[in-house]
């Protein structure tokens, strides 16, 4: 299921500064690799980043770069998409336009909180790497459809 359809969105942090990729994300881009599945990820610092040049390693082609204003970061000379004209309308059309996600929660970042209950409504399928950086804890699996991730979520209107 998490393979189905033709679009993985990537996102994650801006706040995560490891050098490269968990490895078991690696290994779920790789499996999507595999089935020819088109990537969307953003040009923001951090774990965009970080997504765009393990693409760029694995030279693959079938990368579209999500923007708002303006593209900050496109190591692999990829198509783009303005999905919005600010960040929030970018990632929410980010979300909405793929099937299924991969995206690194670092630190209870109030940003991807959102997005992660976005990607619950939606029902998209969903790999949550969640990592603690002062304490190094890592815990990651499927999206838990029963965790609140943005507490005040339910409360906000778009």
């Amino acid at each position: 299921m998490f393979y189905k359809g033709k679009k993985m969105l990537l996102m994650g942090s801006s706040k995560y500064r490891e050098p490269h990729l968990p490895e078991e994300i690696q290994e779920i881009i790789d499996t999507a690799i595999q089935h020819e599945m088109t990537f969307i990820v953003a040009e923001a610092h951090g774990s965009c980043r970080l997504f765009q040049d393990y693409l760029a390693a694995k030279k693959y082609r079938n990368v579209i770069i999500g923007h708002a204003r303006s593209i900050r970061y496109n190591v692999g000379n990829w198509s783009t998409v303005k999905f919005g004209d600010v960040l929030k309308e970018r990632e929410l059309n980010m979300i909405r336009d793929c099937v299924s996600a991969v995206v690194i929660w670092q630190d209870n970042s109030g940003v991807i909180a959102e997005n992660l209950e976005y990607l619950k409504k939606f029902s998209k399928p969903t790999y949550v790497y969640e990592y603690d950086s002062g304490t190094g804890i890592v815990s990651s699996g499927m999206i838990d459809p029963d965790r609140v991730y943005r507490t005040y979520f339910s409360h906000r209107r778009r």
